[in-house]
């Protein structure tokens, strides 16, 4: 069965399956869930994760924050607030939405002054 990540749907996938869709690495998805920031399903023996393939937008959120810059701290905080839901209600994410704006602004800016001090690397000046 081919994963829609607009489909809802509660059937369980194992962590190889969710590395694969989600495209992060399944050792970055323990770790989330260590942190808390996502949650797995444990079959009886306790060894093996599952998790809802809800949980898929969670980590494509958190894919997405980590890429415009934040921090893991920053992201549990932001998933704090957020409605568990997808997709989210304009009114739930325009405040995050201006966050947002403001981070890549800001990461856009450093990269241009990088850009900048890398030109200025000649002679032996870095």
């Amino acid at each position: 069965m081919k994963f829609d990540p607009r489909k809802p749907s509660d059937e369980l996938i194992n962590i190889r399956e969710m590395s694969e869709r989600s495209s992060v690495p399944a050792s970055a998805l323990r770790y989330y869930e260590k942190l808390g920031l996502i949650s797995s399903e444990r079959e009886s023996d306790g060894k093996h994760r599952r998790y809802r393939e809800s949980t898929f937008h969670r980590i494509t959120y958190i894919a997405l924050a980590q890429r415009a810059g934040f921090s893991l701290d920053e992201i549990a905080e932001q998933l704090a607030v957020l409605p568990d839901k997808h997709p989210l209600p304009k009114k739930d994410w325009e405040p995050m939405s201006k966050l947002w704006d403001r981070r890549i602004n800001e990461r856009i800016a450093d990269l241009k002054q990088l850009k900048i001090d890398l030109r200025h690397c000649t002679g032996g000046k870095c």
